[in-house]
């Protein structure tokens, strides 16, 4: 595939950088209609993102059909949303075939799901060598589904982290408190945070606010990662005001909350005054 976008492409792809999905799709569809090399890959990966996968698959499938086997990992996407995972696993398998190792991680959470666990560990285990997210993914399924290897989980886990992945930090923070080693998981979650991770100042918070001098500091995290347009620290937040006994705070937080759509906040708002 081309690393030199045409004209259409090229606004396309800057319209889905800044989030501007509507406008992106506007200008992959023009690339088409121009002609642009590789517009149909564009506009069908964008479209699986969208989860409007019916529409990517017909475009995934001419790309692969024309010889660019990077349509296979988007078009497998595309297929497993349509729940149909033979048929997506069979595309990554391409991918795979064609010399395309980022296609490992996908086969083995599709394996995961399909809980062909053993399969799953071994493609992960295979990833893991260049994608640090394969670690976590590894752990969590060493956990969950096969002998519960806590302790590999955990060596599987501060690698990733130590390779940069963040979302380590927060499923080792996880682990650590299920097994009762609240002062490892604040300074994983410390770390973390400090590396600039919204999600660790949110289970930052929620840990510190079980201690028994821990509300204040909880609240200032709940609201810094609110100020860094976290949503799902407002629930957080509320239900923490309230234990505070700072009733009129939390019912304005949660009301806030559940306006948006937040289910649990609803529920925590109507028994706020049970």
């Amino acid at each position: 595939m081309s690393t030199d976008l045409p004209l259409w492409l090229a606004r396309g792809e800057e319209a889905h950088q800044t989030g501007d999905h509507q406008a992106a799709e506007a200008a992959y569809r023009r690339a088409l209609v121009e002609g642009e090399e590789d517009a149909a890959y564009y506009l069908g990966d964008l479209l699986v993102h969208l989860n409007r996968a019916a529409e990517a698959e017909p475009l995934l499938r001419d790309v692969v059909a024309a010889g660019d086997p990077d349509g296979h990992i988007p078009l497998g996407h595309a297929l497993w949303d349509l729940e149909r995972p033979e048929e997506a696993e069979a595309e990554f398998r391409a991918a795979l075939g064609h010399q395309r190792p980022e296609a490992l991680l996908e086969l083995g959470m599709l394996l995961r799901e399909q809980e062909r666990f053993e399969e799953a560990a071994e493609a992960l285990r295979d990833a893991s060598e260049e994608n640090a997210e394969a670690l976590v993914e590894l752990a969590i399924l060493l956990i969950e589904d096969l002998d519960g290897d806590e302790p590999e989980a955990e060596r599987l886990l501060r690698e990733a982290i130590a390779r940069g992945e963040e979302d380590g930090a927060i499923v080792l923070g996880s682990l650590l408190v299920e097994q009762e080693r609240d002062e490892e998981a604040e300074v994983v979650l410390r770390a973390a945070a400090e590396r600039g991770s919204v999600p660790a100042l949110i289970d930052l918070a929620n840990l510190l606010s079980e201690y028994e001098e821990g509300d204040e500091e909880a609240e200032q995290l709940y609201r810094r990662a609110l100020e860094l347009g976290d949503l799902d620290a407002e629930n957080n937040l509320g239900v923490l005001l309230r234990d505070m006994g700072r009733t009129d705070e939390a019912r304005e937080i949660l009301s806030r909350a559940a306006a948006r759509g937040d289910e649990l906040a609803a529920e925590n708002l109507a028994k706020l005054d049970d």
